[in-house]
């Protein structure tokens, strides 16, 4: 029986492992095995009594530059004695092309940034779409408002203000 085990051991394992590959999970990809860069952003902050505040994600298809990139940013202004005009929407980036090059934050990194070069934007709730958009025109997007509530596009270059390089940075 040993001599059984010891002469068909290396067959059997190896007719187990090749059954079993088939059998392993897919690697999934949300946006192909080309998606390089994820990167997470967030800020809060006070001026002139107001207080307002950002998180967002992206996530890049390609090296230093694509076409095929996701981000979602949450945003808010609370304005003081503001009678209710409070801002605070979320507004979701379907990119289409996208670089890298000197920006914004490139004198205090000395990296450069990702700039989003074509692509649309939906923002939630639809009827805090023109004070949403101005937010993120303060904060340094181009952006062309093209109806009322929807279908706003990213006119380029907009600089995300983010550094292209890995790390964590802190300002």
């Amino acid at each position: 029986m040993r001599d059984l085990i010891t002469s068909k051991g290396p067959a059997l394992i190896l007719s187990i492992v090749l059954l079993t590959i088939p059998m392993s999970p897919p690697s999934l990809y949300a946006y192909g095995p080309g998606a390089s860069w994820q990167i997470g952003v967030s800020g809060t902050g006070t001026l002139f009594g107001s207080g307002f505040g950002f998180w967002g994600w992206c996530t890049f298809v390609g090296d230093t530059s694509g076409t095929a990139g996701d981000c979602v940013f949450s945003q808010y202004l609370h304005v003081s004695m503001s009678n209710g005009n409070n801002v605070q929407c979320e507004t979701h980036f379907d990119i289409t092309g996208w670089d890298t090059g000197p920006g914004t934050m490139t004198p205090l990194t000395g990296q450069p940034d990702f700039f989003i070069t074509s692509g649309t934007i939906t923002v939630h709730p639809a009827p805090a779409t023109p004070a949403c958009l101005a937010f993120l025109m303060g904060a340094g997007f181009n952006v062309v408002q093209t109806s009322p509530s929807t279908g706003e596009s990213v006119a380029p270059p907009s600089d995300l203000g983010t550094p292209a390089a890995a790390g964590h940075y802190s300002f």
